[in-house]
C-alpha cells in the first residue's frame, strides 16, 4: 500500500541573500510561497508548513510543523515533518520557486516505487532535495544524518534506496529557487 502523499513547503529559512523573506515576494500579483502551494495542490492530500517563517494571510490557515531542533537548514523541516507525520510521505517543496508547475510536480509523484525511499531529481547531474519526494522510510536516513551532525540533504544521494532521476529538460526550470534580489531582478526582466 501507498503511504498518504503530503505536501510540505519550507518556509524556516533566514533569507539572509534576499534580505526580506523570500516566500512573501510577489511575482505576477502572487507571492512566490501562493504559487508553490497553488502547484502541489493538486497532487497531495494537505500541505502544511514546514518551519516558523511568515506567510501571507490567506495562508495562515495551514497547519504548521516545527523544525527539528538538532539540525539546521531545510533538513531540520523534512526531519521536522517526518517525525510529525511517520507515516506519511512527503512531496517537499522551498519557499522560494517561483516557476514550479503542475506538470513537474506530477512528473516527480510519478517516480514513486515500492522498495525506494526518496527521489532526488538532478538536473544536469547536480541533486536538487528541495523539491524532492520522501517516503516514510527516509525518516531512518534523516535520523542517522542528523545524529551524525550533517545537515546537507543532498547527503542521502549517495544512500541506498535514494534514487535519482535527471529531470526533463521541459520541466527543469521548474527547480529555479529566487534567493537573491538580482535573481528576482532576471526573472521579471529588470
Amino acid at each position: 500500500m501507498t503511504a498518504r502523499l503530503l505536501g510540505g513547503v519550507l518556509v524556516g529559512g533566514q533569507s539572509r541573500r534576499m534580505g526580506r523573506p523570500k516566500q512573501l515576494i510577489e511575482i505576477g500579483g502572487t507571492t512566490m510561497i501562493e504559487h508553490v502551494v497553488a502547484a502541489l495542490g493538486e497532487e497531495v492530500e494537505e500541505i502544511l508548513l514546514l518551519g516558523a517563517g511568515p506567510v501571507p494571510v490567506v495562508l495562515e490557515g495551514l497547519s504548521r510543523v516545527a523544525d527539528a531542533e538538532e539540525c539546521r537548514g531545510p533538513m531540520a523541516g523534512v526531519l521536522g515533518a517526518m517525525r510529525a507525520e511517520p507515516e506519511a510521505s512527503w512531496l517537499v517543496a522551498a519557499c522560494d520557486m517561483p516557476l514550479l508547475r503542475p506538470e513537474a510536480v506530477r512528473w516527480l509523484v510519478s517516480r514513486r516505487r515500492g522498495g525506494t525511499w526518496v527521489v532526488f531529481p538532478t538536473l544536469e547531474g547536480l541533486v536538487e532535495p528541495l523539491f524532492a519526494l520522501y517516503e516514510p522510510e527516509a525518516r531512518a536516513l534523516l535520523e542517522e544524518a542528523a545524529a551524525a551532525g550533517e545537515h546537507a540533504l543532498r547527503c542521502l544521494a549517495s544512500k541506498s534506496r535514494v534514487v535519482t532521476v535527471e529531470a526533463p529538460e521541459s520541466l527543469r526550470q521548474c527547480w529555479f529557487s529566487a534567493n537573491t534580489p538580482q535573481e528576482i531582478g532576471a526573472l521579471l526582466g529588470g
